[in-house]
């Protein structure tokens, strides 16, 4: 997605403010698939400065992923601050005007990755699955023996129940 800013480089404004919905595909992101399930919502203001355009502003997607322990959906609203800024004079930036347009696209993808959780959970408190048999700990329990020791560190089960 790419914003025309012809009127700010060519000292016509000083700033504009911008509010737009961008569509965006899924993603993924350290073995985690994150759908995204709206356009994400962006506003801010974009301000002329000597070098290049300071992009001021927050984003909002709802992205949709599986929880890490036991496999269920979870659904993230996401809103994050960005402060991002625009060259026009350096091949190093980060971020560069390109025949008087921006791409926002990158920009998006950044922020949402910074803020995206390593290791999504539907809840601070999930149970998980049971590691024999796959049953979610979180709707049910299971009959299975969880008690399976490490045969290395089966000798000092009874370290402290010497008599």
């Amino acid at each position: 997605m790419k914003i025309n800013v012809q009127d700010l480089l060519s000292v016509k404004l000083q700033s504009k403010h911008i509010e737009l919905e961008v569509p965006f595909d899924s993603f993924e992101f350290e073995g985690n698939e994150f759908i995204v399930n709206r356009p994400v919502k962006i506003t801010g203001e974009l301000v002329k400065a000597t070098e290049g355009i300071y992009f001021k502003g927050n984003l909002y997607a709802e992205l949709k992923t599986q929880c890490s322990r036991c496999l269920e959906d979870v659904l993230y609203n996401l809103t994050v601050d960005f402060d991002e800024f625009y060259s026009s004079m350096s091949d190093d930036a980060d971020y560069k005007i390109i025949e008087n347009n921006i791409d926002i696209q990158r920009l998006i993808e950044d922020n949402i990755i910074m803020n995206v959780p390593l290791k999504p959970l539907c809840d601070e408190y999930c149970k998980g699955l049971c590691p024999i048999c796959g049953t979610n700990l979180n709707k049910s329990n299971c009959a299975c023996d969880n008690q399976v020791i490490d045969p290395r560190l089966e000798k000092l089960k009874n370290f402290f129940n010497r008599d």
